[in-house]
């Protein structure tokens, strides 16, 4: 993680709206604006204030109604669950009895910030002070200083976020968390009772989980149609004869969820309707619940003859399937007075964003293109996107 300033440098400076207004002038790269910044303030505060500005500006979407009071980093704010998100999750701690929490690796306190907002008694725990500093402020709860490896509280319910950067980056590999797969599997075993809801990235390697992990129910979640995090939930935070899988898509004022054991679909050739799937159905393997066939085993496309208006599926009308030749692709659509053409492939099949402005028309009809490779050829599928209610 990267060292931050001192915890009375965040304060002072965002206490100080003068500066900060300065700060929110200065557009990334504007050498002279920061320039003029450093002849007033030393170089130290003006780091931290284009560092707040910045972070409450990435904050705007993720915390519409905090943003503009957030204590955070730009950093802490990427990997920071959003709001919507986080009063999903508050939902199943907010079912147990014991109305305690811990926010483990709180961090600037996004998932704090949820789970204080659902009515529960929560404390935000992190190894930084600065960061514990950021989630007490930003949740308005206590916090404590201190390492995941040294945390006994069997009682409580805990919500844990195991860092996921190291020098290098951010990383995808459990083995490379902290706290390490085997400090948490030690902190589930503990509170078996309370229960443990372990975030983890929604790209971890399933197969490793299931080797480092006590088991519990797995839970991918996208917002908006992104896929943003797993989360694996244990001990008292599971359901009884719950369900091994569960795939939700969270809109900011909706959601939908989709249970059941993993698998995989039957197969057809394209029908007059694709579909796309939620990337949270998908990664769950749970795509074969839609009681659709898929296409092709690797290319996440769906297909029917009617159109069965799930919420976890978005409807395109196949015009027309033909190889991946440019320039012939280019023409068929011109031919069906093609405007805005989208752009739609997998595994680097072609460079999305060239191919649709290249193959866009001077015509008035938008159409979306699947570009995929299909086993050892590359076909072009050419449809309209369908209308939907979700």
């Amino acid at each position: 993680m990267t060292d931050l300033a001192p915890l009375e440098l965040w304060r002072r400076v965002a206490a100080d709206d003068g500066l900060l207004a300065q700060a929110a002038t200065a557009a990334p790269g504007d050498v002279n604006a920061v320039a003029r910044l450093r002849r007033v303030h030393d170089a130290d505060t003006v780091a931290v204030a284009l560092d707040l500005v910045r972070a409450r500006a990435k904050a705007a979407v993720k915390f519409p109604d905090h943003a503009a009071a957030l204590l955070a980093d730009p950093a802490g704010v990427e990997q920071a669950s959003s709001m919507t998100v986080a009063a999903y999750k508050a939902q199943r701690f907010a079912q147990r009895p014991d109305r305690s929490v811990i926010d483990l690796g709180c961090g600037i306190g996004g998932d704090t910030m949820g789970l204080a907002r659902a009515g529960l008694h929560t404390t935000a725990v992190d190894l930084s002070p600065v960061r514990c500093a950021m989630a007490a402020h930003n949740a308005n709860v206590p916090a404590v200083v201190a390492d995941a490896r040294d945390w006994r509280t069997p009682q409580a319910a805990l919500h844990l976020d195991p860092a996921r950067r190291t020098a290098a980056g951010r990383t995808h590999r459990l083995a490379d968390t902290l706290p390490p797969p085997d400090v948490v599997a030690g902190l589930i075993h503990q509170h078996a009772q309370g229960g443990v809801a372990v975030k983890l990235s929604p790209a971890v390697d399933i197969a490793e989980l299931a080797q480092a992990l006590p088991p519990g129910e797995l839970e991918l979640i996208s917002e908006a149609g992104r896929l943003v995090q797993a989360v694996l939930w244990t001990g008292g935070l599971t359901q009884p004869d719950g369900p091994a899988r569960r795939a939700t898509r969270l809109n900011r004022d909706s959601h939908h969820t989709l249970c059941g054991s993993p698998g995989e679909p039957g197969w057809s050739e394209p029908r007059k309707l694709l579909f796309t799937v939620d990337p949270a159905v998908e990664r769950a393997r749970l795509m074969h619940h839609l009681e659709l066939p898929a296409i092709h085993p690797q290319l996440g496309l769906l297909t029917a003859d009617h159109d069965p208006q799930s919420p976890w599926l978005t409807g395109f009308e196949l015009v027309e399937q033909m190889p991946w030749r440019e320039k012939r692709v280019a023409a068929a659509l011109q031919a069906m007075d093609a405007g805005i053409v989208e752009v739609k492939t997998r595994g680097g099949a072609v460079d999305p964003d060239r191919a649709q402005h290249r193959l866009r028309g001077t015509g008035q009809t938008p159409f979306t293109v699947f570009v995929l490779r299909w086993d050892r050829q590359v076909i072009a599928l050419i449809t309209r996107r369908r209308p939907t209610d979700f």
